[in-house]
């Protein structure tokens, strides 16, 4: 499984005693499909060893992005 994430953050003084911040994150940036295990019924033998899911987000999945923007004072 190969995951990367990142993020950016910035913060902008509005006054002397106001701040701003703004962040920005992604995951999974290099957007690289992370198959879910494969299939160990043994029952089954047309299924049993592949790979039929992806993972779900957040675990490796889909690449997502958030911001965020926050006022201190």
């Amino acid at each position: 499984m190969v995951d990367v994430d990142t993020g950016l953050a910035k913060i902008f003084r509005v006054r002397e005693r106001y701040r701003l911040r703004l962040e920005v994150s992604f995951t999974n940036v290099l957007i690289r499909t992370n198959f879910a295990p494969p299939a160990t019924n043994i029952s089954d033998p047309s299924t049993f060893g592949v790979l039929q899911s992806v993972l779900p987000q957040g675990s490796g999945g889909n690449r997502t992005g958030q911001a965020a923007l926050r006022l201190d004072f």
